[in-house]
């Protein structure tokens, strides 16, 4: 069966979804800015951002090129707010287009980075994602993404339900063709898209009751994602009835404990040559 081209996003663009996305962006930004750092993103960079979503890191990638950094975006709403981030900082405005990625037809050869976060889980294909955005790149140019490695996502202890929620959670972005896990195959495909790997680097948040990833990740699972996992996989309404409870149970308990999903950051190198 053909995979689709294209996929709706499942959080939505909803106000709710735009706090939670800000909220988020505070606590895993100062990873992006690393990464950026080592990328020596600096003032004339050429930069392509997919899907920049709240716009956090777009306003910091305009910041670091003192200038435009072109966007596909296919939501109106996100969309909507990096035009209007363009028209406040003065730094000019980037192209924008507000289509899925993989029906965007990109400049051949024109960017020094291409850099998406928290995209490839959700793509169909991403090995012709991969290929296309490195068809986008300059030779020497590189393309990094952030992206999951789910399988570190724990509660420790573990409640009873919590091996069939992980995978109602991976059902969840497969329900479209994604993949929940997409980090940890991201260096094999940009080998098949000829990239020459340069970095591969994880970074994994924990926290107890109270502390920033404690309350990121109650806030986007008890936030109705739940909810909605129920009846995918063998994760039933009652099983999400009795996580929610034992969630909250575990909240009241100091040292309980949630390890985040692992967040890879994987950049590979177009060859001088221009080669693919």
């Amino acid at each position: 069966m053909p995979r689709p081209r294209s996929y709706t996003y499942l959080l939505g663009d909803s106000s709710t979804e735009a706090s939670r996305l800000r909220a988020q962006a505070r606590l895993w930004d100062p990873t992006a800015h690393a990464l950026f750092d080592r990328l020596k993103i600096r003032r004339g960079t050429r930069v392509l951002e997919i899907g920049p979503g709240a716009g956090s890191l777009h306003r910091e990638l305009r910041r670091r090129v003192r200038g435009a950094v072109d966007v596909v975006e296919p939501s109106a709403v996100f969309a909507g707010g990096v035009a209007r981030l363009a028209a406040r900082d003065g730094l000019g405005d980037g192209r924008l287009w507000h289509e899925h990625l993989a029906d965007v037809a990109l400049p051949r050869a024109h960017y020094d980075v291409v850099f998406a976060r928290w995209v490839f889980l959700f793509l169909p294909d991403p090995l012709a994602r991969v290929r296309q955005l490195a068809a986008a790149l300059r030779p020497g140019g590189v393309l990094a993404i952030e992206d999951y490695q789910r399988e570190t996502l724990r509660m420790i202890p573990p409640p009873s339900t919590w091996e069939r929620f992980l995978a109602a959670d991976r059902a969840f972005f497969e329900s479209q063709g994604g993949d929940a896990s997409i980090g940890a195959r991201l260096p094999a495909l940009y080998k098949q898209a000829g990239l020459e790997l340069v970095d591969v680097a994880p970074t994994v948040k924990s926290g107890h009751p109270g502390s920033p990833v404690w309350s990121w990740l109650s806030a986007y699972f008890l936030g109705g994602v739940i909810d909605r996992l129920a009846g995918l996989a063998a994760f039933t309404r009652a099983d999400a009835r009795q996580l929610t409870r034992d969630w909250r149970a575990a909240s009241r308990e100091p040292q309980s404990l949630l390890i985040g999903p692992a967040l890879i950051d994987v950049v590979g190198r177009k060859g001088r040559g221009g080669r693919l």
